[in-house]
């Protein structure tokens, strides 16, 4: 691969306030998150995983990616939702990379460029301008599988329109892509405009997050894209990622199902019943890679100095705009 140029690496968005900015306190912080998951149980194929701040949500992320072995895979197919931009389909970053404090992490510009030749994706740099739910994974990824490309995808809010990339999701599915969905689950309270019960108490909304939580992630660790689909028009749940996974689980839902490894929401963390956001982390097993796969790992990882002062890590979660593309 040839030379990264400043110009071709998309800079960090939320070093320094999401996760620490300097690169000793984020592996510090990452590998505390990993420590506590069980050990690996056979492959992942694919993971769910939240993406808040650190200090909220990254016991729940740290869960999913300690299931992922070094080596196992030839590049991470990450499936972010867009919070910023309003539009449909799914945009590629067209860059060389991502830098975080850990170094730059490499895009699989074959697999990038394959997924471009299918209906419904293009290349556009401008929605990830000031986006954190594909950068809130990568430092997780640089960690577990410090050599690992990824694939950056950014998905519109048109839950629609989710089951059109699933021909382009399926088109990397060489038996070596992980792929790497990000969703929050539930936001709840006023400041999310997402009231389905009112704020009574502590352990009263954690019940009723967790009854309306579960519905949606049974339905998404069954494989239930239509039901998934459903569950969020009949309920109105504010989850973020509700178009990724939709895209995900139309691609890969007839054949994989999921378990649920962590869940907890931010009023666990925080005591704030007021406003909440959901967090989970879920591991879909999956299968040993294809003989003959045509796409391969690039060799080598590319690298930048960390930029920034170590910060604590703030951010719960943005709070909403009205907007066209949907909640945060």
């Amino acid at each position: 691969m040839s030379p990264v140029r400043d110009a071709d690496v998309q800079p960090s968005n939320i070093a320094g306030t999401w996760y620490p900015g300097d690169a000793e306190s984020l592996d510090c912080t990452v590998r505390e998150l990993l420590a506590p998951a069980s050990p690996p149980a056979g492959d992942p194929r694919a993971i769910v995983v939240p993406h808040a701040g650190y200090a909220y949500s990254g016991r729940a992320a740290g869960s999913g990616y300690a299931h992922v072995r070094p080596g196992r895979w030839r590049r991470a197919v990450v499936v972010a939702p867009s919070h910023y931009h309003a539009f449909a389909g799914g945009a590629v970053h067209p860059g060389r990379g991502f830098a975080t404090p850990l170094g730059v992490v490499a895009i699989d510009r074959a697999a990038a460029d394959l997924l471009l030749a299918h209906t419904g994706f293009f290349a556009d740099a401008a929605p990830y301008d000031r986006e954190h739910s594909l950068e809130i994974q990568l430092p997780f990824l640089q960690t577990v599988d410090p050599e690992l490309p990824i694939v950056p995808v950014l998905v519109g809010a048109d839950v629609g329109g989710a089951a059109g990339l699933a021909a382009g999701l399926r088109a990397l599915d060489d038996g070596a892509s992980l792929f790497v969905v990000s969703s929050d689950f539930t936001h709840y309270g006023a400041a999310f405009d997402y009231l389905p019960f009112p704020p009574s108490g502590a352990d009263e909304v954690s019940r009723k997050l967790r009854e309306l939580d579960l519905g949606a992630i049974e339905r998404v660790c069954a494989g239930d894209a239509s039901g998934f689909e459903s569950y969020v028009a009949e309920t109105g749940i504010t989850v973020c990622g509700r178009a990724p996974i939709s895209a995900f689980l139309h691609a890969y839902g007839a054949e994989l199902r999921g378990e649920t490894v962590c869940y907890y929401t931010s009023l666990d963390v925080t005591g704030d019943f007021e406003h909440s956001v959901s967090y989970a982390a879920i591991r879909f097993r999956g299968t040993e890679p294809s003989p003959g796969a045509t796409l391969t790992r690039p060799s080598g990882t590319l690298s930048q100095d960390g930029r920034g002062e170590s910060e604590a890590v703030t951010a719960r979660h943005p709070r909403p705009r009205k907007q066209t593309l949907g909640r945060a």
